[in-house]
């Protein structure tokens, strides 16, 4: 009998090694969202983070989770790494190209022409404004672009990006507004939050300071300011992702393709990439994108930019 459970002990210490040491070995290779993993549905927990085992492509790989309290901790972000990526839409209705319509989402594509110029700045005019989406990190006319431009239909719905709270809705240069949204769990101060996602050049704002929206909801329509892009129908919605780093006076803005939300972003860029091949063949150009140039999707850079958010300062034909 004592031998009996003297090897019945031994198995019990000696599985349950085996388990701790799976275990352990599931965590470790879970330690990085984007590494690889071996059976779809499987959780694990890296430092804070909650990652799922997840099938993207033909690959197994971990992916970080939303959690349900997922936000900004609310201090000064030292630089673009505090940024929370809760992401979930592009400002709009966005979905890839359907040739049938003519359209991805809202944005109108098929039969669009953009509006083209003479004169001594022709050639710099007419390049700027082939670009029925501006890409972030652009250079037009020696300066970066830190936002996304947009041109779609008047009368648009414009939609927030996030779950959060409206800190600021300043009347623009172009006397439309801007609709500057601050994380969950980020507090509201005069002029703002240390981190927004912005949502700019927009009509008949339905939302003001203090006010809690949900991604998805209405705060208005697409600004018509432009001219130029006004004559053909369409008017002008520019995203971005702003926040206050400390130590530094200026305004800062990221690549806002950075702070998708993990569960969404591979579709989310995909639809991206749809419209951008679709406005390439529309107009019979396909240098318009350089997508090998752009990582993620949509910028040509991930450096943090800076601007002073005036009607000099965008090259997305705004």
């Amino acid at each position: 009998m004592k031998s009996f459970y003297h090897r019945f002990l031994v198995s019990v210490v000696l599985t349950s090694a085996v388990v701790v040491s799976v275990s352990l070995s599931n965590v470790n290779a879970a330690s990085n969202a984007g590494g690889k993993c071996t059976k779809a549905g499987v959780t694990a927990k890296s430092g804070k983070s909650t990652l799922k085992c997840t099938k993207v492509g033909s690959k197994l790989v971990w992916v970080a989770q939303k959690s349900a309290t997922s936000g900004s901790s609310g201090t000064q972000p030292t630089s673009q790494r505090d940024i929370p990526a809760i992401i979930q839409n592009w400002g709009f209705n966005f979905a890839d190209y359907s040739a049938a319509t003519g359209k991805a989402g809202d944005m109108l594509i098929k039969g669009v022409t953009p509006p083209t110029f003479t004169g001594p700045n022709a050639a710099t005019d007419n390049a700027m404004y082939r670009l029925l989406i501006g890409p972030i990190g652009a250079v037009v006319q020696g300066m970066v672009e830190p936002q996304y431009g947009f041109y779609l239909p008047l009368g648009t719905s414009v939609i927030s990006m996030v779950d959060g709270t409206v800190c600021d809705v300043p009347k623009l240069y172009s006397n439309d507004y801007s609709v500057r949204v601050a994380p969950p769990g980020m507090s509201c101060m005069q002029g703002g939050a240390y981190i927004l996602y912005e949502h700019e050049h927009i009509l008949n704002p339905t939302v003001k300071v203090g006010d809690k929206v949900t991604a998805g909801q209405k705060i208005g329509i697409v600004g018509d300011y432009n001219p130029y892009w006004k004559a053909k129908g369409l008017g002008v919605l520019e995203t971005g992702v702003f926040f206050s780093k400390k130590g530094s006076n200026a305004p800062w803005h990221a690549c806002l393709s950075s702070f998708l939300d993990p569960s969404k972003k591979t579709a989310l860029l995909a639809t991206l990439s749809s419209a951008f091949a679709a406005w390439e063949a529309e107009l019979g150009d396909n240098t318009l994108y350089d997508e090998a140039k752009m990582s993620p999707v949509g910028c040509y850079t991930t450096a943090e930019m800076t601007d002073s958010n005036n009607k000099n300062t965008s090259n997305n034909g705004g």
